[in-house]
């Protein structure tokens, strides 16, 4: 994967995932005149000094959603890494997937991808999670079994999923229902904003008997969110777990639930920057 070429560089949102990416790789800094070059030499035109001024106010936006701990330090006239990404695939994993889709061995990546995103909503709700069909296709009837939630009935087979990626939910360790839920959908490519309405909660609802504490829906994506539609997304997709969510987790966490989902990570990582 070159670092040398931005494919969009007319979007501020997309520069500033390119920088993410480029600094992340490489452990270099870039400067202000070293992105306007890389522009330059992307577009055939210098971009404007408002526009680079956009780029910036979008690298400090992300700084506070990332959190106390972010993967970069922004300067007026610098932004330089202060990650390795050796250490934590699982940002350099959802950048790249934020800047190229999912197109590449996409059945695979997806399947790492919610992997990744499991482990980071397990840590947020300080529950049990289990990524529904993986390793194994399961149930419905097996899913309630182990949530100990009454069953209902399974989904027709040719319904498959019904949008479902992930089931979490919160046990007071009483072996009783009445407990926090939440069913999540994993968009790892470009068109995560075309299933933001793939989970049927009310069918849900039908095949497990969930009483009163009925589950509420969540969506993971490896992109960073905008503002300005962040509301309305939200209001489709449910519970939103976006990079800087996810890379909170990933921080606070370093996932090491799945002892092999490190090491499946940074073979991803390694591999795409090697194609």
């Amino acid at each position: 994967m070159p670092t040398a070429q931005i494919d969009n560089p007319s979007s501020s949102h997309y520069v500033a995932d390119w920088i993410e990416f480029h600094i992340c790789v490489t452990g270099d800094s870039l400067s202000k005149a070293e992105v306007i070059s890389f522009i330059e030499s992307s577009s055939g035109s210098e971009p404007d000094s408002t526009f680079l001024d956009d780029i910036w106010c979008e690298l400090e936006r992300r700084l506070f959603l990332y959190g106390n701990n972010p993967p970069y330090v922004l300067k007026s006239r610098e932004v330089l890494s202060v990650l390795d990404w050796h250490t934590m695939p699982e940002y350099l994993m959802c950048v790249i997937l934020s800047i190229d889709g999912n197109a590449v061995a996409a059945a695979k990546t997806g399947k790492l991808f919610e992997r990744l995103s499991c482990e980071a909503i397990k840590s947020y709700f300080g529950g049990e999670a289990i990524i529904y069909g993986f390793p194994k296709k399961q149930t419905v009837e097996e899913v309630s079994r182990q949530m100990n939630e009454k069953f209902c009935y399974n989904p027709p087979s040719n319904f498959k999923d019904r949008g479902v990626d992930i089931i979490c939910w919160k046990p007071f360790g009483d072996n009783r229902k009445s407990q926090i839920a939440i069913i999540v959908q994993c968009a790892a490519g470009h068109n995560w904003n075309q299933k933001l309405l793939s989970i049927p909660l009310s069918a849900w609802r039908q095949y497990i008997l969930w009483s009163d504490t009925l589950p509420i829906k969540g969506f993971t994506t490896p992109t960073i969110i905008e503002d300005a539609v962040f509301h309305d997304v939200v209001a489709d997709a449910g519970l939103m777990f976006d990079r800087p969510r996810l890379y909170r987790s990933f921080v606070q966490n370093r996932i090491a639930a799945d002892t092999s989902l490190k090491l499946d990570l940074k073979e991803w990582c390694q591999n795409r920057l090697d194609q």
